[in-house]
């Protein structure tokens, strides 16, 4: 029983080759809403299934470095997939993806439900408030794909701004709780497992850097397009406001003091 749960948690907390099960869930899921509603409840799930029987890996010592090896693996891959992506909802499947797994690292050490709900929750709110902001994106051009028409910030500053921010939000950026998470999972690791967690940093800073480049930069050359509402635009950036307060407020949970 131990091990059938383990392995429907390692497809909504997602770890290779489990994880091709998630990114098909997510990626099924009807509509910008539907998407994003799946990045949210998934991981949430996986988590209550863990913790309905105890936090726990059944595993021997030398399983559970392997499984750590698989997690850390896990984050690493879906981040450089994510290099190459060019559509707004792929990359952040991917991205929250490579950074959900991480979750695993808070289960293994034993860490409270509530702390590792707000761990999967740093990665996955950016990441389904991106997928929303795709959705409208893709309303007015036909698709969330970047790099096609460069220049975007000019013609559709706005929605572009939200995309931006989320983006960040989603890698780690200092101010957002993800930020404070990725803290918390240095704390929890031994010195000589750190170095895949910095070549993590350095391939979604490598990921964000051709992500903002096809979105912001060059000239746009298209039909001209309509920006978001001044109305929606506050809302979402209030909702980032309170993400970024909420990670400032909590850094000290986050990273264990």
């Amino acid at each position: 029983m131990e091990w059938i749960i383990l392995l429907m948690s390692a497809v909504l907390l997602p770890v290779f080759p489990l994880s091709l099960i998630f990114n098909r869930l997510v990626d099924s899921a009807p509509g910008p809403w539907g998407r994003a509603l799946a990045v949210l409840v998934l991981p949430q799930l996986g988590i209550l299934l863990l913790y309905h029987t105890g936090p726990f890996l059944p595993l021997p010592v030398l399983g559970q470095r392997i499984w750590l090896m698989v997690v850390l693996f896990t984050a690493v891959f879906y981040a450089f997939r994510a290099v190459s992506a060019r559509e707004i909802n792929i990359w952040s499947r991917l991205t929250a993806s490579s950074s959900l797994t991480l979750t695993w690292l808070l289960v293994a050490s034993g860490s409270s439900v509530h702390m590792t709900e707000l761990f999967a929750l740093a990665w996955s709110l950016p990441a389904g408030l991106l997928m929303l902001w795709a959705g409208m994106l893709s309303r007015r051009m036909g698709g969330a794909y970047l790099g096609l028409r460069g220049g975007l910030a000019t013609e559709l500053p706005r929605l572009s701004g939200l995309i931006t921010v989320t983006a960040l939000a989603l890698v780690a950026t200092p101010v957002f709780p993800s930020f404070f998470a990725l803290l918390h999972v240095f704390h929890l690791l031994d010195l000589s497992w750190l170095w895949p967690l910095l070549l993590l940093l350095m391939i979604w800073g490598w990921s964000i850097g051709k992500f903002l480049q096809d979105l912001l930069f060059g000239i746009y050359r298209g039909e001209p397009l309509v920006d978001i509402g001044g109305g929606v635009a506050s809302i979402g950036a209030g909702i980032l406001f309170l993400f970024a307060l909420f990670g400032l407020l909590w850094s000290g949970l986050w990273i264990g003091i």
